[in-house]
């Protein structure tokens, strides 16, 4: 499949000649990941089960366990991905957001790998 290559901001990228950039295989299935993990659910009007709930990483007590598991349901929304095999995360209080990595394996069984995903809160 193909899609349109997002930013890390989420803006659709132009080459030097002011075409679409394009994104496919491992690295369209990682984007996809990226921007379910990146929604809060019941944020997209087209399918509010879409995403993730971000109150779970919200608060003075938050659950590392809650997180891991809200952070794998979203991952495993994306119909390609099989399995998820590692989700790290580091929280950074300052800037109020939730740099996650992850390795997947997608149903293809090929490796589906994500570094330094921004969530933010604020």
């Amino acid at each position: 499949m193909q899609s349109l290559k997002l930013s890390e901001t989420g803006d659709i990228l132009m080459s030097a000649s002011g075409n679409l950039v394009m994104v496919e295989g491992t690295e369209e299935i990682a984007q996809c990941c990226h921007i379910g993990i990146g929604t809060n659910k019941g944020e997209w009007f087209l399918n509010p089960d879409m995403g993730i709930t971000f109150s779970t990483f919200l608060g003075k007590q938050i659950n590392e366990e809650e997180m891991r598991e809200e952070l794998t349901q979203g991952l495993m929304q994306e119909e390609r991905i099989q399995s998820v095999d590692v989700i790290n995360f580091t929280i950074d209080k300052n800037s109020r957001t939730l740099l996650v990595t992850f390795d997947a394996t997608s149903t293809e069984g090929e490796r589906i790998q994500a570094k330094e995903v921004s969530i933010g809160a604020g």
